[in-house]
Parts: structure tokens; sequence; C-alpha cells
């Protein structure tokens, strides 16, 4: 007998996830689906665009169950098996997995479309919910070639990947961390397994496509004129290709040809160097000095900016300021 639910997890699943696991269903970090595949409350506001949603679902042993999910159309998921599972997975009415799915194991769609699967054991997944734009500058961040990321990677075809698999593990365990270094610990780490899911894409793009003429000189003062002017501003990729009179997609590509940069890089380093200034020269709290800089969370700011200067940034600023 197969029990049907329509984008629901279970009447209970959030107690029953509390019980099974151990971790407490309201939890703020990694909260427990009340639908399965549905954001959490959290995605619709605080995520501010630099946030990385996630979630958990879980199915207790009993009757089989079939849920099924009409995605949001703000977010691409990502599915991860947590535990074994015996599945049918079904993407846009047609089944593209049939069988036991290992943990680690991966399914990614793409803003608004539906899928369903039956549950014939208990099973464990977590969910990640991405902004399409998001995606982008993660990938520009990591100075990718790809000409469209959200397309590369959300190929509805279920796989297995360790790297993530142990992620998610990693996830788990940010739990008992409710605090703010929990957090940033737990958008690092969804950070990491965006970059290894558009690695793994970059890796089957054609070296050709990864080519492109340099920008013109005009060009590229035009877009550089316009970055130095809006780095308190939340602009994208967009804005600075209008700022030249290119498509996104030309642009990125005569940029990086140009300077060896994406958009997104260049920009994240001149808002860094800006973010330095602010930080020896005024009394401004950390986060002002990251919202000055056009970061829309104190967590991005703490995690880029570690990644260029190699210290969080209130390291940083008490060794400038006692070498003064």
């Amino acid at each position: 007998m197969i029990k049907r639910v329509s984008n629901v997890a279970g009447g209970n699943e959030a107690a029953r996830f509390a019980a099974e696991t151990g971790v407490a269903a309201d939890h703020p970090v990694v909260q427990v689906e009340e639908h399965w595949r549905c954001p959490p409350p959290s995605a619709a506001g605080s995520v501010t665009g630099d946030r990385i949603a996630v979630a958990r679902w879980a199915r207790v042993p009993g009757d089989a169950q079939e849920v099924s999910s009409r995605c949001d159309d703000r977010f691409c998921i990502v599915g991860i098996s947590l535990t074994p599972a015996t599945v049918r997975f079904q993407h846009g009415g047609n089944v593209i997995w049939d069988g036991p799915v290992m943990p680690g194991s991966i399914q990614i769609t793409a803003p608004g479309e539906s899928v369903s699967v039956s549950y014939s054991t208990s099973c464990r997944v977590m969910h990640l919910f991405i902004e399409p734009d998001l995606l982008a500058r993660r990938y520009e961040e990591a100075e990718g070639a790809l000409r469209e990321p959200l397309g590369a990677i959300a190929n509805p075809r279920i796989f297995r990947d360790v790297a993530v698999e142990r992620f998610a593990t990693a996830l788990e365990e940010v739990n008992p961390v409710a605090d703010t270094s929990g957090r940033l610990f737990a958008d690092s780490i969804c950070d990491a397994i965006v970059a290894r899911l558009l690695a793994r894409a970059a890796e089957r793009t054609p070296r050709a496509e990864r080519h492109a003429a340099p920008l013109p000189a005009w060009r590229l003062r035009r877009a550089l004129d316009f970055i130095e002017a809006n780095l308190a501003q939340p602009i994208g990729l967009a804005d600075v290709a209008a700022s030249t009179g290119l498509t996104r997609m030309h642009f990125a590509a005569q940029f990086r040809s140009t300077t060896g940069y994406s958009p997104h890089a260049y920009l994240l380093r001149r808002r860094i160097e800006h973010a330095q200034m602010l930080l020896r020269s005024s009394t401004l709290s950390v986060l002002d000095v990251a919202l000055s800089c056009g970061f829309g969370s104190h967590a991005h700011f703490t995690t880029v900016f570690g990644r260029m200067v190699g210290e969080s940034p209130n390291n940083w600023r008490t060794r400038m300021l006692q070498g003064k």
C-alpha cells in the first residue's frame, strides 16, 4: 500500500525526525521540513540573496509513501540522500530512477520543475535551496568558466558524489552549534557543496567554450568606472554588462579574457580592498563595513574576506591598528 502525500512529508514529520535523530525539530540553522522539498520559512526573508537555505526531511519505517512537489520558482533545489533508501523518482512525469540509492546520491531540480518520489524504505534527505543569481555569483567568485551555471548543474539525473556526502554529514553536525559560529560554519559548508557541484559541471565544459576575444579598452574603462562608482551597491553581472552595452554572457567572457578575473571576482576584490580601508580608517562595526561595501550579510563578508586576506575582518583590523 502506497500513501500519497502532495507536497507533504507527513503530518508529524518534524516530530518523527526529532525522535529518530535526537535533533530538535525547531533548530534555527538546519530546519526540518514540514512539507517535502518546501523551502523553510527563513528562505523567504533572511537569505537576503547571500545565504543558501538548508533543511531536512525524513521518513520512518511504515507503508510506502509517495510525495510530490512543484518547486518554488525562486530556487534551484539540491537534494542529497543522507541514508540508503529504495526510491522511485519522477521528474516532469518521467521516471528517472527506480531502485536503491546510496548516501551521497544527489538530484538537482531547476526552479519551477515538478518532481515526485515514492519511498519504500525509511530515509533521510537534505535539501539546499539556492537562488539562481546566487549560484551565478558563487561561480564567478571561483573564477569559473561556465556560460550558464544553473543550466550546467540542473541535470535531473541522479548521481553520487563522495565529497558532497561528507559535506552534508558535516552540516548535520552543525545542529548543536546554533550560535553565530554555527551559522558561519553552515554557510561555509553550503558554499563548498555548491562549489563542488559547479566544479563537476565545469569539468564537462568543452575547452573551446572557455575562450573569448579581449574586451575593447573603452568598454573595459566603462566597466571599471561603473564598479568603482557602485562598490556599496548590490550590483550584479547584468548591471556591469549593461554599462558596457554587452549581454551578460559576452561581457563576462571578454572581461575574463582581458583581465584574468571574472567580473564578480574583480568586484569582490575591489570591495574587500575598500573594506580594508574602512576597517583601518573608521570606527564602523564589521557589519556596517560589510553593508558599506555591498555585501548582503555579515557571514558572506566574513567568508570572502577570510578567503582573500587569510584572516577574519576583526583579527585583521586589530592587527593593523596595533601596528600603527
